[in-house]
């Protein structure tokens, strides 16, 4: 991800809400990829709601209600019919952060979450991908942030499973807490787990309904990822019965990955966000000479791969193990595994 500027010159990140040298507020316009530093409009009627206004270009905006009641969004609300920006009107189920039972812990968790989700959505703005909500379309894309009892006593589900079913992406809300998610990680022997890669990997499945649905994609899917129409149910028993005896045998980008084409699929296509992501941060601050990730135009794949295996997780990795901590890119692309992310960047950029 790129970064951005504010008028007095200083430097500014995706999640800021104050810039840090004029302390002016800050909000983004998704509309316009910008971070914007805000005045508040003065002389407005009692009755009015807040407006404010970009200091450098004059336009006016509200705030996210999620921003003004709960302080968990940094968006601009561009549309005057609307309330909540483009990523929290995707939101179908919120916690219920004024419940009495450790309140504070689950905004906290909710913040993660949304921060997570918005990385996700400016990705996928950025790659020319329709984001509708649910509003907009039936099959839309919608988020749900559930509890479950193993973290709230309180809360109506005993068990939340993370998923996506027919446009609804759900995350158990207790995966914005490090220690459950380590928790996690570990029993399920996996190498990398993080709330961003949640989301990556989940509307994987949702774009699958949507750039493959040729007869030709299908066919080409199948040569590369399997026939997704095996049942996935026994693919889930069979794949956690024999999880031990496969681990480090498969040549997929990861071991879940060998569990059902679909969530080959939805791993690859996470990757693939993962890449793209990091080499437009790459360039931004220097690590990378050229721009590879330039929005608005179709970014060269096999220049991409390389830069990305030979380079750029090659230095994330090794500036890791420089601070003591575990590889951010834990990962070995085979040949096959490089294949489907052709695949994956020639659904999202057709020829």
């Amino acid at each position: 991800m790129r970064d951005f500027q504010c008028v007095c010159g200083q430097t500014l990140y995706f999640e800021n809400t104050v810039c840090t040298s004029c302390k002016r507020p800050l909000g983004y316009d998704p509309i316009r990829s910008d971070l914007l530093a805000l005045e508040p409009v003065e002389n407005l009627d009692a009755d009015s709601l807040p407006m404010w206004t970009d200091v450098k270009s004059g336009a006016e905006y509200r705030r996210c209600f999620n921003d003004t009641e709960y302080q968990v969004c940094n968006w601009l609300v561009t549309s005057p019919q609307e309330n909540f920006c483009h990523a929290c009107n995707l939101n179908d189920t919120i916690p219920d952060v004024d419940s009495s039972y450790r309140a504070n812990r689950r905004r906290r968790w909710w913040g993660r979450m949304e921060q997570a989700k918005r990385r996700l959505i400016y990705t996928l703005l950025a790659l020319g991908l329709p984001v509708d909500g649910k509003a907009e379309h039936t099959a839309g894309l919608a988020f749900s942030f559930l509890e479950d009892q193993r973290s709230n006593p309180m809360a109506d589900e005993e068990h939340v499973l993370t998923g996506h079913l027919q446009g609804l992406i759900t995350v158990n809300l207790a995966e914005a807490d490090a220690i459950n998610r380590e928790q996690a990680r570990q029993d399920l022997g996996e190498s990398y787990r993080t709330l961003l890669g949640h989301f990556r990997h989940e509307s994987g499945h949702y774009y699958f309904d949507k750039l493959i649905f040729k007869p030709a994609h299908f066919k080409e899917f199948r040569a590369l990822f399997g026939d997704e129409r095996a049942d996935y149910d026994e693919a889930l028993e069979q794949h956690y019965a024999k999880m031990a005896e496969m681990k480090g045998e498969s040549d997929r980008v990861s071991a879940y990955a060998d569990m059902h084409p679909h969530e080959d699929w939805a791993e690859c296509w996470a990757h693939y966000l993962h890449m793209t992501d990091c080499l437009e941060t790459a360039w931004q601050v220097g690590l990378l000479q050229e721009r590879l990730i330039n929005p608005g135009t179709t970014p060269d794949i096999e220049r991409c791969l390389e830069a990305w295996s030979t380079e750029v997780s090659i230095a994330m990795n090794a500036l890791n193990r420089s601070m003591g901590v575990r590889d951010s890119y834990p990962f070995v692309l085979s040949p096959n595994t490089l294949n489907k992310l052709r695949f994956v960047h020639q659904r999202i950029y057709p020829s």
